[in-house]
C-alpha cells in the first residue's frame, strides 16, 4: 500500500472530483481519496454513503465532524494531529478552533459538552479499546443520546475507523508526507518524524 500513488487530476471522474471537494481542507484526505480513486466503482460508493452519513441523519454535523477528527488524530497522521509538543490547530469550517483545541483532553474540557464529551470517547474508544465502552459507559451515553443516535454514531466511528487508517498509510506524493514507523499505541502506524528516529525504529525490526 504504501507505494500507492495518487490517480491525476485530469483521470479522476465527476463524482469522485466531487467527494475530494468535500474535504478540500484536509490535505492527506485529499491525497487519500485520489489513492481510492484508482477503484472508483467501489470508492465513489462507499464515500458517497460515508458523506451523507456525516451531513444528513439525525445528530448535528458538528457532533460528527468532532468524532472523525478525533479518530484522524489517534492516527498521527492528520493535519488536525500534535506534532510534537506544539499544539497545532488546523481550521475547521465545522467546529470552532476553540473546540479543535480540546479534543485531545475532552475527558477534562471546560469548553465541551457532556454529549460532545461522550460521543468523543465513544469514537476514541471503539477505535483503540472497545473493552472500555462497556455497559456501564452505554448507560451515560443513553442519558444523552437515543438509540438510534448511538447506531448513527456507531456508524461514523466504524466508518471513520477504517477509512482514517488506510489515509494514514498511504504514502504522499504529491505533498509533503511523514515516513511511518511500524506501529502507534492504537495499533495503526506511527508518523516518523527524523532520519535518527527511522533509523532506530529499523535496528529494532526483524
Amino acid at each position: 500500500m504504501a507505494a500507492l500513488r495518487p490517480v491525476d487530476d485530469s483521470k479522476l471522474s465527476p463524482r469522485m472530483a466531487t467527494i475530494i471537494k468535500r474535504f478540500k481542507d484536509d490535505p492527506n484526505y485529499v491525497n487519500g481519496l485520489k489513492i481510492f480513486a484508482h477503484k472508483r466503482e467501489f470508492a465513489e460508493i462507499a464515500w458517497t454513503a460515508y458523506i451523507q452519513l456525516l451531513d444528513s441523519a439525525k445528530l448535528p454535523r458538528e457532533l460528527k465532524e468532532l468524532m472523525r477528527i478525533k479518530l484522524a488524530r489517534n492516527n498521527d497522521c492528520s493535519p488536525f494531529a500534535l506534532k510534537g509538543n506544539e499544539h497545532r490547530v488546523s481550521p475547521s469550517p465545522l467546529v470552532p478552533a476553540a473546540k479543535l483545541a480540546e479534543i485531545d483532553h475532552y475527558e477534562v474540557s471546560e469548553v465541551l459538552s457532556r454529549r460532545e464529551k461522550l460521543a468523543l470517547k465513544f469514537a476514541d474508544k471503539l477505535g483503540s479499546d472497545p473493552t472500555a465502552l462497556d455497559q456501564q459507559f452505554f448507560t451515560l451515553l443513553r442519558q444523552e443520546f437515543s438509540d438510534p443516535e448511538i447506531v448513527e454514531m456507531a456508524h461514523v466511528a466504524a466508518m471513520g475507523v477504517g477509512f482514517e487508517r488506510c489515509i494514514a498509510v498511504w504514502v504522499l506524493s504529491k505533498i509533503p508526507a511523514p515516513r511511518f514507523g511500524p506501529f502507534n499505541a492504537f495499533g495503526g502506524p506511527r508518523c516518523v518524524n527524523s532520519d535518527e528516529e527511522r533509523i532506530a525504529l529499523l535496528t529494532v525490526q526483524p
